[in-house]
């Protein structure tokens, strides 16, 4: 039988993660402008829309996990869940991203609840098998890197494909959204089958059959759990709200075309992969929570670099890609192999071996993070008197230099004095994991 943690496995569950991320990377950045701006909806509504849509995942998130959890059969408790996902994720987004020229704020809501649904049969089953892949600290980061690798890879394609196939300057977002939708349709089948059939199922430990309530009760009473939770779910808000805001401060702070756009974040994420192993070995050896520390709000803090660009100067925008880059994917990479570590501590204290419903948490969180920053920047621009499609004077520009460059820092601070003394490092994990198996309640030979 194959080890789950070897390079061809690894390799082959890293796979859903490129899809995943291309399809993330427009719901960031590109969908909720699209809507607002090419297809007329008032600000205030796309963000009303999105932070319920998002809010929405309270219910479902928890719930596919809780489901995953109690799979039993011979393809194991993940996969089955991803194999079936697919093809529902696959026709709400063509939906979702591909919408009638004259749609309505009903058609959004509504399309927006079925996507979520469906991102979340795929996403949550997904994280939970990373996180069962290996019990060890360090193959964890490994696992980590490999998943958030695809990651990285995913967000140069997202950045690539439009680049390559629309000459335009200044494409419409349509356009933009259009090219994902195809390539997506292509991707999202290929590499789910490629994982599901050549990565490993994971062993678990049946601990007993919790209900989802008591599950639930049991996450947050984890104290480490929870710090972690709240102290990345603010490093994720401050970064949606930076990503809401960030195309309107491309095109009108820095006035650069979307073309010009486009080639910067791909160098960005360029750089940002090329760094990805300097990272694992720094929180190998520090902690992961120090990297996630050092990158996570140093990400965030510097975004007033955006303001020494003299408008339309490519040139000095790629020295903040230099120090934006290689920071860029610590936050991707560091919070799910630290969320797994709180999963043998709650066993410890009475839990069960239940990966999904902390990845549903904790997923939950990023998607209420990323809602949360829509529904701030959006309508917090509009009161401040921005107009994406309009003239705007200067208040409604440093409205806009003070939602996009400063904000996500002032909201980011909160979560990094949480994470910098996490109370589970490389040498306390070991620690959790040895009394477990004194107890008998974790076999010492799980990978």
């Amino acid at each position: 039988m194959r080890s789950a943690t070897d390079r061809t496995s690894l390799l082959a569950y890293m796979l859903p993660a490129i899809p995943l991320a291309m399809l993330g990377m427009p719901l960031i950045i590109y969908v909720p402008p699209f809507y607002a701006a090419e297809l007329g909806l008032e600000l205030a509504a796309v963000g009303g829309i999105f932070f319920i849509a998002r809010a929405w995942d309270a219910i479902t998130d928890p719930v596919i996990g809780h489901l995953s959890d109690r799979t039993r059969g011979p393809w194991g408790r993940r996969k089955p869940w991803i194999a079936a996902g697919v093809p529902l994720l696959m026709i709400s987004l063509y939906l979702f991203l591909s919408p009638p020229v004259a749609v309505s704020k009903t058609y959004l809501f509504a399309v927006a609840l079925i996507f979520y649904v469906a991102w979340t049969t795929v996403q949550i089953p997904y994280l939970s098998w990373g996180a069962e892949l290996s019990r060890d600290y360090t193959a964890r980061t490994r696992i980590n890197g490999y998943r958030e690798t695809g990651t990285m890879i995913g967000i140069i394609l997202a950045t690539l494909l439009p680049v390559v196939f629309l000459r335009e300057e200044n494409p419409a977002l349509r356009d933009i959204l259009w090219v994902y939708v195809v390539f997506l349709l292509v991707l999202l089948p290929v590499a789910a089958s490629g994982a599901t059939l050549v990565t490993p199922k994971t062993a678990f430990v049946e601990s007993g059959k919790h209900g989802l309530f008591s599950s639930l009760k049991l996450l947050f009473v984890n104290k480490p759990f929870v710090r972690l939770i709240i102290g990345v779910f603010f490093l994720w808000l401050g970064g949606s709200v930076m990503n809401a805001s960030l195309i309107f401060t491309f095109e009108h702070i820095l006035q650069m075309p979307r073309s010009g756009f486009l080639k910067f974040v791909l160098i960005q994420y360029l750089i940002g992969i090329a760094c990805l192993p300097l990272w694992v070995r720094f929180g190998n050896r520090y902690g992961r929570h120090r990297a996630l520390f050092w990158g996570g709000f140093g990400y965030l803090a510097v975004q007033p670099l955006y303001l020494l660009v003299a408008p339309g100067d490519f040139s000095q925008l790629l020295l903040v890609a230099l120090v934006h880059g290689p920071i860029i994917s610590v936050i991707w990479v560091m919070p799910p192999a630290l969320i797994a570590d709180t999963i043998e501590y709650g066993m410890m204290k009475g839990g069960s071996d239940d990966a999904a419903i902390y990845m549903a948490v904790y997923n939950f969180m990023v998607k209420v993070a990323f809602a949360g920053g829509v529904g701030i920047a959006l309508p917090l621009l509009g009161i401040l008197g921005f107009q994406p499609m309009g003239q705007n004077d200067v208040q409604a520009i440093r409205g806009l230099i003070f939602v996009g460059l400063f904000l996500p820092a002032i909201i980011g601070v909160a979560g990094a004095v949480l994470l910098y003394n996490h109370p589970i490092n490389k040498h306390r994990h070991g620690v959790i994991r040895r009394w477990l198996a004194r107890k008998s309640l974790m076999p010492e030979s799980l990978p």
